[in-house]
């Protein structure tokens, strides 16, 4: 026996949002940097977290929450920080000075 076509998960496709393009400013946007976003649900997409993948944690590839409307907003629900998510892709996060 098979299971009937309407039956079976279809690979889902996420468009993303187009990036801003704001010449005198460059902002950062962890889109740029993770892979394709798993799932999109609750205004947010859903990926690995490159902090938690570089530990050898979120086997299931889902720990990072990203807005939909703002990809500067994101929060990896394991616990790791912004800093540590930033400095896993190779962007860490400038310092200011006064």
């Amino acid at each position: 026996m098979t299971i009937p076509d309407e039956f079976l998960r279809k690979p889902t496709t996420i468009e993303l949002p187009p990036r801003s393009s704001a010449p005198n400013r460059k902002q950062f946007s962890i889109l740029d940097f993770v892979q394709q976003p798993r799932r999109k649900a609750s205004g947010n997409y859903y990926t690995q977290c490159p902090s938690c993948a570089r530990a050898g944690h979120d086997r299931a590839s889902d720990n990072l929450a990203i807005s939909v409307s703002d990809s500067r907003k994101y929060k990896c629900w394991a616990g790791c920080t912004k800093e540590m998510i930033r400095a896993a892709v190779g962007q860490p996060i400038p310092i200011r000075r006064p």
